[in-house]
């Protein structure tokens, strides 16, 4: 990834601090692509395999702090789809980490970072609704079973923005990457599984997270 190619992804996802805004919900989505497009893209003037062999792997912290299941998930689908890969260190506090090519850790970074909060914002609104804040016993299942239906559903959208447009071997992880990771000997970790309760709850934010695949697309 150039620095051009990154400066456009950094200048999209600032567009997104109010993630209530109508044209800031395509924003991951059009980040991703703009990633791919910029790998495969014959007519860049740049050879993005050569800049690949010469740039440096990195292994990045991009969390820490208490433990919740939902970010496991978040940073696995966003390494599934921008090229790189995650594990965790246990701990107090615990460390998320990603692991890849130093210009695909940055984007990956903060997408991940736009991501987060992103679902926590769209939780909350929904946790605002009257009919949902009656419920407030439940509060905390709720606003869980509602990020998991926002994560399943960004996962879909990516998914599909892939397969149609056939980027499949773009999001390939290096190999230089695959044999730092393996290096590492790391050992399959917790169950970070969730188990909804609330199909409404669920729906809802599987709506949210689905929808960046409706909104208009920016430019940049």
């Amino acid at each position: 990834m150039n620095e051009k190619a990154k400066q456009k992804i950094v200048k999209l996802l600032a567009l997104a601090n109010d993630a209530s805004d109508e044209e800031s919900m395509s924003a991951l989505a059009k980040a991703q692509e703009l990633m791919l497009q910029h790998n495969i893209d014959e007519s860049d003037v740049f050879d993005y395999k050569q800049v690949q062999k010469s740039e440096a792997v990195i292994d990045t912290v991009i969390y820490q702090g208490r433990p919740q299941k939902w970010l496991y998930r978040l940073a696995s689908i966003i390494a599934e789809n921008f090229r790189v890969r995650t594990y965790y260190v246990s701990g107090s506090p615990i460390e998320l980490r990603f692991v890849g090519i130093e210009s695909d850790v940055q984007i990956a970074q903060i997408i991940f970072e736009y991501a987060r909060g992103s679902a926590g914002y769209c939780a909350r609104q929904f946790l605002q609704l009257p009919e949902i804040r009656r419920k407030y016993k439940r509060k905390w299942q709720l606003k869980q079973d509602y990020i998991e239906g926002y994560l399943v559903g960004l996962s879909k959208t990516f998914r599909n923005q892939v397969r149609t447009n056939g980027y499949e071997i773009a999001l390939q992880v290096p190999g230089i990457v695959q044999m730092e990771v393996e290096q590492k000997g790391l050992v399959p970790g917790k169950d970070i599984s969730h188990e909804t309760k609330s199909d409404e709850a669920f729906y809802s934010g599987y709506a949210e997270g689905i929808r960046f695949t409706e909104k208009e697309r920016l430019s940049v």
